[in-house]
């Protein structure tokens, strides 16, 4: 009977000890609150529309035109028409970024990925996303355009 006793006041510790443990955990836990991008495009950056751009009419009608605007553009070496494909916003760090990409000579490296690139999705009525593959399949980098007030496509990240 003494040996009963301390069976049942053994189990009843080891099963306090579990329920305090779950219950702990339980609480440290708190409620998760994940959002997954269910067609895996980058969230949309947002763009002021207010900055004037003195380059509105610079851009394709089509996120494909833009693209060989800016491929031509980097091919004759014209880098401050290349820079001109792009939102205001960010026009001055990419021309830094183009010429700086010029004078360590890896601007036909680019020019040869923005050829390459063939896939393009559609995320919103005004936003475009190019995917730019490496030599393994993957996407290494995406090309994002939207559409300014005059509905031509400018680059917003490259």
């Amino acid at each position: 009977m003494a040996s009963s006793k301390g069976i049942l006041r053994s189990v009843i510790v080891l099963i306090s000890i579990l329920s305090i443990g779950f219950l702990g955990l339980w609480f440290l836990s708190g409620p998760k609150i994940s959002i997954n991008n269910k067609n895996n495009l980058p969230i949309k950056t947002p763009v002021n529309k207010n900055i004037t751009d003195g380059f509105s009419n610079f851009g394709g009608q089509t996120p494909q035109e833009t693209l060989k605007l800016l491929i031509s553009a980097l091919e004759k070496n014209n880098l401050t028409l290349a820079a001109k494909y792009f939102i205001p916003e960010n026009r001055e760090v990419v021309s830094e970024d183009l010429e700086r990409l010029n004078t360590t000579n890896l601007l036909g490296d680019l020019i040869k990925d923005l050829k390459n690139i063939k896939l393009g999705k559609l995320s919103t009525e005004t936003h475009y996303y190019f995917e730019i593959i490496d030599e393994t399949g993957q996407t290494a980098a995406a090309l994002e355009l939207i559409k300014n007030q005059k509905g031509l496509w400018k680059i917003i990240s490259l």
